[in-house]
């Protein structure tokens, strides 16, 4: 039993010492040079560091005083068990904390949400109309515009005069729509979900521009009269006759991929400019300098012939995609794996299940998927 009140009074003082900032050194130093003692300091740090990262409550000096004071309130019953030691119950009052602050919630890193601000694929026109081109019934086109009739999902301007009157039409894809568009020059765009495409009913001479935000691949008509820029913000990609793949659902995730011809990648913010060539990729880096290197172009290709295919990306990356295609709400539960790189194929027309599937075999994750959310442990 005075081993034990030892042992309280030994912990009441380490308390003292980690509340008290004027504890003198000559004390803390003949404190430390005991193993025993510099291994309960450790342990009290650690709860006080415990506190400051996982408790509700907004002041971690408050959460800390709640904890040295049920300490001291707990020394009489414990002496009253004898074969509780002072340590020990420590690590034991960390536990009821825990649970009692923590009760069976697993903690989430809601990483990825669905864009639900409309659905489906809708063209607007220059005079404010609205077409639901997904709707089986839709009114009919304006202009020069007809939808194909062998794939129904690929929007064709007819070839006009450039002097004809010009609208800026734009055309929106939701999460999981996919849609093509030939322009009246004879360029052709993949416009892949969640994106969208500003531009004209007819090319005007000179230049001929439109403007991206999301993603889409461009195979564009030669006309060297007319060069053809794809605007991202203010980065700017000019071209005269090509294949190349833009990605810009953010700034801090913007690529210009090019499979065939040549490009000129320019940013309006940095001044900074590069010519890539076929099988480089040029990532605009935070600074606003160009990243290039050689890339495996399928990773940026096979999208608009029906598959996901990753090469060595990271699992968030390849769930954030998941996320945009299906439209479902993505939580990992373990953030470690959301790091873990993968190369992955799998059919974008196929259920997500048939996707998540094909995941859990390639590594010690578990994902699963309950209603519209997947979770990721």
């Amino acid at each position: 039993m005075d081993n034990i009140k030892q042992d309280m009074d030994k912990t009441d003082r380490l308390l003292d010492a980690l509340d008290d900032p004027q504890i003198k050194d000559e004390e803390l130093e003949r404190m430390l040079s005991d193993p025993d003692c510099a291994r309960d300091m450790r342990l009290l740090e650690d709860c006080r560091s415990y506190f400051v990262r996982e408790l509700l409550e907004t002041d971690s000096d408050k959460a800390w005083g709640k904890f040295a004071r049920k300490q001291r309130v707990k020394r009489y019953r414990r002496l009253l068990v004898g074969f509780v030691s002072g340590a020990a119950s420590i690590l034991l009052l960390l536990w009821i904390f825990r649970f009692a602050f923590q009760p069976s919630v697993q903690r989430e890193f809601v990483t990825f949400l669905p864009d639900t601000s409309f659905s489906n694929v809708v063209l607007c026109t220059g005079d404010g109309r609205k077409v639901v081109l997904s709707n089986s019934k839709m009114d009919s086109l304006p202009g020069n515009i007809m939808v194909a009739s062998d794939s129904g999902k690929m929007l064709v301007y007819e070839p006009v005069e450039p002097d004809r009157e010009m609208e800026m039409h734009t055309l929106s894809t939701s999460s999981g729509c996919f849609y093509q568009l030939c322009l009246s020059d004879g360029t052709r765009v993949w416009l892949n979900a969640e994106s969208r495409l500003r531009y004209p009913s007819v090319f005007p001479e000179g230049e001929r521009v439109v403007e991206l935000q999301g993603e889409g691949f461009f195979k564009v008509a030669h006309d060297a009269a007319r060069p053809f820029k794809v605007k991202v913000g203010e980065l700017v990609t000019e071209v005269l006759g090509t294949e190349f793949n833009v990605r810009a659902y953010s700034r801090e995730d913007t690529h210009v991929t090019l499979l065939q011809g040549s490009v000129r990648v320019t940013d309006k913010v940095s001044a900074a400019e590069a010519v890539i060539r076929p099988g480089e990729d040029a990532f605009l880096r935070e600074d606003g300098s160009f990243e290039i290197k050689n890339v495996d172009t399928d990773s940026f290709y096979l999208w608009i012939e029906g598959y996901f295919y990753f090469d060595n990306e990271s699992l968030a990356e390849i769930m954030r995609e998941l996320c945009r295609w299906y439209g479902v709400r993505v939580v990992f539960r373990d953030e470690t794996f959301m790091h873990l790189r993968l190369h992955f194929l799998a059919e974008r027309d196929l259920p997500v299940d048939n996707a998540l599937k094909l995941l859990n075999m390639m590594g010690d994750m578990k994902i699963t998927r309950e209603g519209n959310t997947i979770f990721v442990d």
